[in-house]
């Protein structure tokens, strides 16, 4: 029976590979990603507001499948039923095997997991990085004790998962708490023990220098700046932020049961993935601009815990614990299949078999070496043609961009809406794909200087004319 929920939860997962609508982040992923496959090099050559081992993995995957958005969601998809098996199977050793399948069914039933770690975005690699981190922590040894091997390894995991979304760098403070509480003995070895986590953390520091000594200082500004300057203008109510968390009400029954845990003996262990799951949302309510997605990777540090929790209620009231399960389960697989139902009756509902179109459309009337101008960076890679220089963060561009002077534009592959029409009224980029998030401002350009040649699944392939 449970073998049989979990492997409907990994369908539902999958299912979103080809009917989950298209997220706009999605399009540079897909681009950057390509072209960091095809030997460029991110921050230095084109915008990337991320740290690498996103762009990074998902290179990895187009060097086996070439750019793919189905195949880049179905490895996102591989590493969501990694994550919830391993998850279940470290709590299942640790605890029990009631606690291990409670853990699985309570992470891969999350509406936030469910959401967000398919999509081409950082939280599918960061998440992982995050559960194989709780999964190392939580296996038993032969003493059940932490030692140094355990610290380092947690420590490396911890270093990946921040390199995938910087927030999760306050996980690292979540292990320092855990390895002292979980490791009773001399002040001075607890200190090692820390110092052992810490010093796993920094063995990326290679990679890291490595991009920042071939980027320059744009690798600063891109994983850091570009931020500060996006939050600068999104201002958002934290109490606004905090009910994008707690609704739908499965995360929220999802950290009840993991604090029910602090009532069993299993105290000590769970230390670091409780503080875990709390320094991470604490860390995205603090933002200006915080969304429910921003939460994700918390599901992960929870889930283990949270099946200790409702293991502890099954046992003191088993109808009422078995129903709280259930309640977040059915909520939070509902939440998926509601986000595709909305978008379809509110929105121009556009999924993988529309972009697909379109980017046949691009590939068959465009030649291969052709600078083509669109909105959302996807329709590119698909077709593999490269977008006007400026354009690989789509609709983030401008958003950016208009806060930067116009040398700083130049140099950190930004513009405005003013600049593109420019450059495309000079012929720039001969062709321009009007899809996904075409800015309105740009349409006046489009109309005089460019002529529609092909159309597809609503999106319309225009060639530039030069005025007479």
């Amino acid at each position: 029976m449970t073998a049989l929920l979990l492997a409907a939860l990994f369908v539902l997962a999958a299912a979103q590979i080809w009917c989950r609508p298209i997220d706009r982040d999605e399009g540079f992923w897909l681009y950057t990603s390509w072209r960091l496959a095809e030997g460029e090099m991110p921050y230095r050559d084109f915008a990337l507001p991320h740290l690498p081992l996103a762009p990074l993995y998902y290179a990895a995957a187009i060097k086996f499948f070439g750019p793919s958005l189905y195949a880049l969601r179905a490895v996102n998809v591989a590493l969501f039923v990694a994550s919830a098996l391993a998850l279940g199977l470290a709590a299942g050793r640790r605890f029990g095997a009631r606690e291990g399948v409670l853990a699985a069914v309570l992470f891969a039933s999350s509406s936030l997991a469910l959401t967000w770690l398919v999509p081409v975005k950082a939280y599918a690699p960061a998440s992982a990085a995050l559960a194989t981190a709780v999964a190392v922590w939580l296996w038993p040894t032969r003493q059940n004790k932490v030692g140094f091997a355990r610290a380092v390894a947690v420590g490396i995991l911890i270093g990946a998962a921040t390199l995938a979304r910087l927030p999760l760098l306050v996980t690292l403070a979540a292990a320092a708490i855990g390895v002292w509480f979980a490791s009773p003995g001399r002040p001075g070895r607890r200190l090692a023990l820390v110092a052992a986590t810490c010093a796993g953390a920094l063995a990326v520091v290679p990679l890291v220098a490595y991009f920042r000594v071939a980027a320059g200082e744009a690798f600063a500004f891109n994983v850091w700046g570009i931020h500060q300057l996006f939050l600068a203008g999104e201002a958002t109510n934290r109490g606004a932020a905090a009910l994008r968390l707690f609704l739908p009400p499965d995360p929220a029954i999802l950290i009840l049961l993991a604090f029910l845990a602090l009532g069993t003996a299993h105290r000590r262990i769970l230390a670091f993935p409780l503080a875990a799951g709390v320094l991470l949302v604490a860390a995205n309510l603090v933002p200006g601009s915080s969304q429910g997605q921003y939460f994700a990777p918390a599901v992960a540090a929870f889930a283990p815990a949270a099946g200790v929790g409702a293991a502890w209620a099954w046992q003191k009231r088993r109808n009422l614990a078995l129903g709280i399960v259930a309640v977040a389960a059915v909520v939070g697989t509902a939440r998926p299949a509601a986000k595709v139902a909305f978008d379809r009756a509110h929105k121009a509902f556009v999924g993988p078999a529309q972009v697909y179109a379109a980017a046949r459309l691009l590939a068959e009337r465009t030649p291969a070496d052709a600078e083509v101008f669109t909105a959302w960076p996807g329709y590119a890679a698909l077709a593999r043609r490269k977008v006007m220089p400026g354009w690989e963060l789509g609709y983030f561009t401008h958003r950016v961009g208009e806060r930067l002077a116009p040398e700083e534009r130049r140099r950190y592959h930004l513009m405005t809406y003013e600049e593109t029409a420019a450059a495309l009224a000079a012929g720039e980029a001969a062709y321009v794909l009007d899809g996904l998030d075409t800015p309105a401002e740009l349409e006046p350009t489009l109309g005089r200087r460019f002529r529609v040649i092909g159309s597809r699944a609503g999106v319309f392939l225009l060639r530039y004319a030069a005025p007479e």
